[in-house]
């Protein structure tokens, strides 16, 4: 079934009135006022196929803002009834019944009136929301703040170093590095002890494999 999304820009939007109006083409559309509205703004609407009205002479004096005049383009069968595609200067799909498309003698090329009521035309305001990636171990969940820390034990080498990086307490930089160990299972964290380098910290081959695949998860989302 047809959705239909439309590019539109706010003619007016005047506080005082009950709704806006909208300009896609050379048509001009009422919507309900959204918060953050502006005259201007370019955005994207939607408006359900079951959202619309269709009728085969002008309603007269009716609630709904939108009474678009149009003729019918092209009508096939969907589980549940007919999608009737319209042209009223853009093209609209509605979905009706098809005692409805019975009654209404719906063909090809017929004149029809497409009604559409303001409070239906809904706004699609980008969101440009953050996401950051979570793994599920054996133990339980290894959430984005120890990813970030093995990343900090990654680049610094040590976890006094990694701890100082991240603004924490060596102290909890130890329990963090083993929680990361607990909840995987198999170790990610490995400290070596002494020697003639002075010990240190690194990620094991698997922990590495674990931030590579938080990062490919991130980078395909994003």
């Amino acid at each position: 079934m047809s959705v239909n999304q439309f590019s539109v820009t706010v003619e007016s939007c005047d506080p005082r009135d009950s709704h806006a109006w909208l300009t896609l083409g050379r048509t001009r559309l009422a919507a309900r006022r959204w918060d953050g509205i502006r005259r201007g703004q370019k955005i994207g609407i939607r408006i359900r196929p079951e959202d619309v009205l269709l009728c085969e002479g002008h309603p007269g004096r009716v609630s709904a803002r939108n009474v678009l005049p149009g003729h019918v383009r092209t009508l096939r069968f969907i589980p549940g009834g007919i999608q009737v595609d319209v042209d009223v200067g853009f093209p609209l799909s509605a979905v009706i019944t098809r005692a409805a498309a019975k009654d209404l003698r719906i063909r090809k090329g017929i004149p029809i009136f497409a009604i559409v009521k303001a409070v239906v035309v809904t706004p699609e305001v980008p969101v440009e929301a953050k996401f950051r990636v979570s793994l599920v171990g054996e133990q339980g969940l290894l959430t984005h703040d120890r990813i970030d820390f093995m990343k900090a034990v990654e680049r610094a080498g040590s976890l006094s170093a990694a701890a100082k990086a991240l603004g924490i307490t060596y102290r909890t930089s130890w329990v963090w590095a083993k929680e990361i160990n607990e909840i995987w299972k198999t170790p990610l964290i490995a400290r070596a002890h002494g020697g003639k380098g002075g010990g240190g910290t690194s990620l094991t081959p698997e922990g590495r494999s674990v931030l590579s695949f938080a990062a490919k998860l991130e980078n395909g989302l994003s």
